[in-house]
């Protein structure tokens, strides 16, 4: 799996997670919730099941932390503690403004790309996509 339940350490204290669930099925359905989500936002431009079928080292070091963040959302939106509710709601959206600009729909129409594998059509090519567009149209008159 992308993300194994220990990793979630280094996101929330395994203290806290224990006292929201002590549930593994919980957690790892948070997790598969996180990296279908990521995917959702990545999977127009970059070769997700690389990306998500990736192990250690050979894991996106932002896609992974962003994940998790994703994930603790979706474990602490069963508890009832307000404090850690707002601070994984926040993390959360950032993780989610985030995959927005990887994926080039983000509010400020701005785009980041980060060093992930793009995506391929079945004969090897890199699939791209393409923009059109135009300025308003412009009149060459001085009468008012």
């Amino acid at each position: 799996m992308f993300i194994e339940i220990e990793e979630l350490k280094t996101a929330v204290y395994n203290y806290t997670l224990g006292q929201i669930t002590t549930d593994d099925v919980v957690i790892r359905s948070a997790i598969l919730m996180a990296i279908q989500e990521a995917t959702s936002y990545l999977n127009g431009r970059y070769d997700t099941a690389v990306i998500f079928n990736a192990e250690g080292d050979g894991r996106n070091a932002l896609v992974l932390e962003h994940c998790k963040s994703m994930a603790v959302w979706y474990i602490i939106r069963l508890s009832n503690a307000d404090i850690l509710f707002d601070k994984a709601k926040i993390y959360y959206d950032n993780a989610v403004e985030w995959f927005k600009l990887v994926a080039g729909v983000g509010e400020s129409g701005k785009s980041i790309a980060p060093d992930l594998p793009p995506k391929r059509e079945t004969d090897g090519k890199i699939v791209t996509t393409l923009r059109a567009g135009s300025n308003r149209k412009f009149k060459h008159s001085f009468d008012d």
